[in-house]
């Protein structure tokens, strides 16, 4: 059953959203006060968006930005086991470099992280100069 709520947060692209949980909350206000981001949009589990693989991964959110860019970014709270993280993660560097100049994909983590994933502080920070 998918919850939608009335977004408070800025930059979202229609006017509800699937609910998100209290990372994906902080990652999104953080998104949407990036001076380059047009907007963010909370993709639906099972149903929305999906890289199609080796596994299919739905991204929790799609991006756009001023430089035309699209973002697929997956985010992982502390509270999360993780354990699919690194196959979520291959196949998405996998997309990100069949799918052009474009279009990147960015996990990010709360705090832990693990290889070529990025912490909340350094995903805003490289989003910001795309």
């Amino acid at each position: 059953r998918r919850v939608l709520f009335r977004s408070a947060i800025t930059k979202s692209l229609y006017h509800t959203e699937s609910a998100l949980n209290g990372f994906e909350q902080r990652l999104a206000n953080e998104i949407a006060n990036l001076e380059n981001v047009v907007f963010w949009h909370k993709n639906i589990e099972n149903k929305g968006f999906r890289l199609n693989g080796f596994i299919n991964h739905y991204p929790d959110f799609i991006v756009k930005l001023r430089s035309g860019k699209i973002l697929l970014i997956e985010a992982k709270g502390d509270d999360r086991d993780n354990s699919d993280s690194m196959r979520k993660l291959k196949l998405g560097q996998l997309w990100e470099k069949k799918a052009g100049n474009d279009y990147r994909y960015l996990m990010i983590f709360d705090n832990s992280r693990i290889e070529g994933a990025f912490r909340l502080a350094e995903g805003r920070e490289r989003i910001s100069k795309m």
